[in-house]
């Protein structure tokens, strides 16, 4: 017989038990609310340090090829280098109109560009992930300290990672869109991409993989494929297009290209001799540097040790079914590997922004892994720990990067202080300069025989010779016992700028 007390008893289970399923559907709830809010904030506010702190130096050869090419585009000037990039120098002439430093104007189409990344990303992250983890993920991404030191130059490397991740986008809009149509929109991003940085053409089997996926499930025919193809050569003729008209023809074009691509990877004076080491070493500091110590910790210890204690946790849960997007995962992976042979084979691994994606995808990858089924409070809380740390560090290496003058610039700043008539010979540092309309003399100089023939002109004056100069010398088999004197040494931040970071400065009193 039912009692009043045994209704008042099972009632009482029945809300107990709601309320522990309301109150863990709430904690959900809110930690969802949390996560967001934080990657929200966390963006906005290294976006308004990006915009706060510019930087208004040029300290390479290719800032100052980018930097004149806003004021006359001319590839035979080298304004800028050979392919052009021509979506990138427009895109730095558009923000011209309203920022009145050419470096900083390019800087600020790469902060603008990337900021608009923001939208892909996370588009990417929920074909994976619950959207309180696509946000921390895309906020982990985004942060990302060497990505973001990239960008705030005036290089095209941030617009190219821009380019990138929309590209990946549209990869994925278009596999899962029954409409044949869409293909055309990765086929127009390629061309964006490949418009800034030609570099970046392995990722075209996203493409090919695109084609083979649909063609293999019935949603593309063979007659189709040769149609969105020419639609693809089409878009890359645009850019392609534009360029041989800057040259004035088809001819002159080709000839400034081999001319360009015959001494482009030419390693004299460099900081590594990447035509010397083995291919294990050259592994091993593509891997370990380019990708990992200085790509992903951007060189501080502490988000180094974070992101190994990720990867730790990721290979633990190994065995731990991932619920996949089998088609599109695959497509990350195979773009993931054709850039890095490209990178590790093609590329000077002096410069570790050549791995710029690779990281981005990296990161995308142990993201996804971390925050796939049971998110542990060890796993928010390295995550949480990570962020934070990015964060610090971007603003840290932000304000460094307007503020403190690059190697070069002290050097300038040292030898016109001097007082003296000089003759200065350099590598690439002319090129910046140059730039800066250096009043003393300076020349680049790459024999030492030629400098032998040309320092006879200037006896009445001080010859000094940068450390590049010094080691192209060495190369040749030059005994430069007794002949030079070091004056002294100008640093600044290797991240900035990886090859000039670190000048020292000779003086000749050989004969």
């Amino acid at each position: 017989m039912v009692t009043w007390k045994a209704i008042y008893v099972s009632c009482e289970i029945k809300v107990g038990e709601n309320m522990k399923i309301w109150t863990r559907l709430t904690n959900r709830h809110i930690k969802s609310r949390l996560l967001i809010g934080l990657s929200i904030f966390s963006v906005l506010f290294v976006f308004v340090t990006q915009l706060q702190f510019l930087n208004p130096f040029v300290s390479s050869w290719d800032q100052v090829d980018f930097s004149l090419a806003v004021h006359r585009f001319d590839l035979m000037a080298m304004q800028p280098h050979f392919p052009g990039y021509p979506f990138f120098i427009l895109g730095g002439k558009f923000i011209y109109l309203f920022v009145a430093n050419p470096s900083e104007a390019l800087t600020v189409f790469n902060i603008l560009f990337y900021a608009s990344t923001l939208f892909p990303i996370y588009k990417l992250c929920r074909a994976f992930l619950s959207r309180s983890y696509s946000s921390l993920t895309t906020a982990i991404i985004y942060s990302s300290s060497y990505c973001l030191i990239m960008v705030n130059q005036p290089m095209s490397e941030g617009s190219a990672l821009s380019a990138f991740w929309w590209y990946v986008w549209s990869l994925l809009f278009a596999l899962k869109t029954k409409n044949t149509k869409a293909i055309l929109f990765p086929l127009a991003l390629l061309s964006l991409m490949l418009g800034i940085r030609l570099s970046y053409f392995p990722f075209s089997i996203g493409i090919l993989f695109l084609y083979y996926w649909k063609v293999k499930h019935g949603g593309l025919s063979i007659k189709q494929v040769i149609y969105y193809t020419c639609w693809g050569v089409f878009f890359q003729a645009i850019w392609l297009t534009g360029l041989v008209i800057s040259e004035g023809s088809l001819i002159g074009f080709i000839k400034l290209s081999l001319a360009f691509t015959s001494g482009h990877f030419n390693d004299w004076g460099g900081s590594i001799e990447t035509s010397k080491i083995s291919f294990v070493t050259r592994f091993i500091i593509f891997i370990g540097n380019n990708i990992f110590w200085t790509g992903m910790a951007s060189k501080h210890f502490m988000i180094a040790s974070m992101y190994l204690i990720c990867f730790i946790v990721v290979l633990s849960r190994i065995y731990e079914k991932q619920r996949v997007n089998r088609p599109f995962m695959t497509l990350l992976y195979l773009m993931f590997i054709s850039y890095f042979v490209w990178a590790l084979l093609g590329q000077n691994i002096d410069k570790a922004r050549h791995a710029l994606p690779l990281v981005s995808l990296l990161i995308l990858f142990l993201c996804i892994r971390l925050f796939t089924n049971r998110v542990t409070l060890l796993i928010l809380t390295l995550s949480g720990f990570l962020l934070g740390l990015q964060i610090y560090h971007d603003v840290n290496l932000i304000r460094e990067q307007a503020t403190e003058s690059p190697a070069i610039y002290k050097m300038n700043n040292y030898v016109q202080g001097m007082g003296q008539p000089v003759i200065l010979y350099t590598w690439e540092e002319t090129r910046v300069l140059q730039y800066l309309n250096a009043p003393y003399t300076h020349k680049r100089i790459e024999t030492y025989q030629l400098f032998q023939i040309d320092s006879k002109y200037f006896e009445n004056r001080t010859v000094l010779l940068t450390d590049k100069v010094v080691k192209g010398f060495i190369s040749q088999d030059v005994s430069l016992k007794g002949k030079i004197e070091k004056v002294k040494t100008f640093q600044s931040n290797e991240l900035f700028e990886p090859v000039y970071h670190d000048i020292t400065l000779y003086k000749w009193v050989g004969k």
